[in-house]
């Protein structure tokens, strides 16, 4: 009798030890997931596809109406606030909007907040009613000041041209039949003049070039879990990221030195929108520039640049640049 009691006692002992750890753990998941709702989501503004239209359809992102089909297969999912997508369904067209990561990872989905189509060649675009349109109307320009108006009576006119009389004899032209006419010179286009590195810039490149490039020595990495890509950075060098730019998706300057302002870093590692098809991987050196190239996802690439006595460096961070793993 006393085993049998004994054993109770210990299942009751066993079951509220449970309770608690099952009350604690709820908790925990529930400070969790505020922390993630409250968490900003991070975008890159200013971004353009270009792409057809086409319903989101059953996958296993949870998040958008429409996806926009890039060349080559890819492609973005798409929601929109004030626009309806549904009207461009099957349509090549060009957007414009904010991009972020999807919940799902692997996935990218862009706020659209204008779209354009594009018209086939020989196509011409419809009217449209107004009062329909999203593009701004020109405004009309004010009335100039009375002292801008001139007078009426001070305005120029053209003097008539004369007419011959009836009577008159017709004047002979010369006769250019067989004379040839004097060649035109074509003016050359004037050649804008390279823009000269300053004398600081000058000195970090030569710090790079001087640096061992051997495998061992690229010890660091710049990483962000926003674009999810990870580039090699060797141990002597600063990195600075500058985020998304008016020109470029993101925008990394690495700098023998810290980098305080955009352009301070003579090696710029570029996220850009487009495909590069055979040039992956590969690095072009021209006017003195050497310029690497690598494919990446969604339809966007790398472009890694600086001036050509760092080709070495740019070669090693091109092969190099690795999916971000959390």
């Amino acid at each position: 009798m006393k085993n049998t009691l004994a054993v109770l006692a210990a299942s009751t002992l066993a079951l509220t030890g449970c309770g608690l750890v099952e009350v604690e753990y709820d908790q925990a998941k529930e400070g969790v997931a505020d922390i993630i709702e409250d968490a900003p989501v991070r975008e890159t503004k200013n971004v353009t596809y270009t792409g057809v239209v086409q319903p989101a359809g059953i996958s296993v992102y949870n998040q958008g109406t429409h996806r926009l089909v890039l060349p080559g297969g890819k492609f973005v999912l798409l929601e929109a606030d004030d626009l309806d997508l549904n009207g461009y369904v099957g349509e090549d067209v060009q957007i414009f909007g904010a991009l972020r990561p999807t919940v799902e990872a692997g996935g990218m989905i862009m706020r659209v907040e204008r779209i354009e189509l594009i018209l086939k060649e020989g196509e011409e675009q419809e009217p449209i009613e107004e009062g329909t349109s999203d593009e701004p109307v020109e405004e009309e320009l004010p009335p100039a000041d009375e002292d801008d108006v001139v007078p009426e009576e001070e305005l120029v006119e053209e003097p008539e041209e004369s007419l011959p009389p009836e009577d008159a004899e017709p004047e002979e032209l010369p006769n250019t039949e067989d004379e040839e006419p004097a060649p035109v010179e074509e003016e050359a286009p004037a050649e804008e003049a390279p823009v000269e590195p300053s004398a600081d810039l000058l000195e970090r490149i030569e710090v790079m070039a001087r640096q061992d490039y051997a495998a061992e020595n690229w010890t660091q990495q710049y990483c962000t879990s926003h674009i999810s890509f990870c580039a090699p950075v060797h141990r002597n060098w600063w990195f600075k990221s500058f985020g998304a730019t008016s020109s470029t998706l993101w925008h990394v300057e690495l700098s023998p030195e810290p980098i305080e302002s955009l352009g301070q870093g003579p090696l710029v590692i570029e996220l850009i929108a487009g495909t590069i098809g055979e040039a992956d991987g590969t690095v072009d050196t021209n006017n003195g520039e050497a310029v690497g190239y690598k494919e990446w996802t969604f339809g966007r690439h790398f472009r890694i640049s600086g001036d050509k006595s760092l080709e070495s460096a740019i070669l090693y961070i091109t092969q190099n640049i690795t999916d971000y793993a959390s």
